[in-house]
């Protein structure tokens, strides 16, 4: 796995930990739609995004057949393949080197992450209606990333979704990785549900707004791994 692939993908990872673990009494569900322009290696497109959370997993449904689970009980995730019936897991409490470098490299990239694994959310005086709520303005800042947020206090369930923050920060601190990102203290900055975010890496934009969300109980099923699945060795 490529060094910036690996650090999008533990950035997302930690995210949505800290975003989701135990957050709310009642299950939740969420959509969103997304653009992706000019991401390297990836086609210019349309998506849709369907988030399942409950106090003990996450369920994410990114298209293309790709889902992703985060078990916050057995510190868990699983990448599943719905077109090949195939899924990995990750231990994300042992995540804490990246694969395929040796150990020298691996003190580089730990010496490097430890530099440059910083957030910051700075807010605008910018208020806009965005699919029915009354969002503010906040420019993001994480690492490689940076984009623009419009969060709202308004959204389905974002009260229960701020009451995670210690639970979500005991998580973080199993793996030393997520231990460097400030992910809790992002989260309460930004201060409101994420409606619409404007993500820019690697000369490309990800452009995604919130669609539909509602509060209501989901199968625990939701969040194994189907017993026909075959799981993928990492090499």
């Amino acid at each position: 796995m490529k060094p910036v692939k690996y650090f999008m993908y533990l950035w997302m990872t930690a995210f949505a930990i800290l975003l989701f673990a135990g957050s709310a009494k009642a299950d939740l569900y969420w959509e969103t739609s997304s653009v992706s322009v000019g991401i390297p290696g990836q086609s210019n497109g349309n998506s849709t995004q369907r988030y399942y959370s409950s106090p003990f997993a996450l369920r994410a449904e990114l298209g293309a057949g790709h889902i992703v689970i985060i078990r916050y009980d057995t510190m868990k995730l699983y990448s599943l393949d719905r077109r090949k019936k195939t899924y990995k897991e990750v231990n994300l409490a042992k995540l804490s080197a990246v694969p395929g470098l040796s150990g020298h490299d691996q003190k580089k990239m730990a010496r490097l992450m430890s530099t440059m694994l910083w957030t910051q959310a700075t807010p605008t005086d910018k208020i806009r209606t965005i699919a029915g709520y009354r969002c503010r303005e906040y420019f993001v800042r994480v690492a490689i990333v940076n984009g623009e947020y419009w969060v709202s206090k308004d959204v389905t369930g974002y009260r229960q979704l701020k009451a995670l923050g210690d639970a979500g920060q005991k998580i973080a601190e199993y793996n030393p990785l997520f231990r460097q990102f400030d992910i809790a203290g992002l989260v309460r900055e930004l201060d409101g549900f994420p409606v619409r975010t404007v993500n820019h890496v690697m000369g490309g934009t990800v452009t995604s707004t919130l669609t539909r969300i509602m509060q209501t109980r989901l199968s625990p099923a939701l969040f194994d791994v189907p017993r026909n699945y075959a799981i993928k060795k990492r090499r």
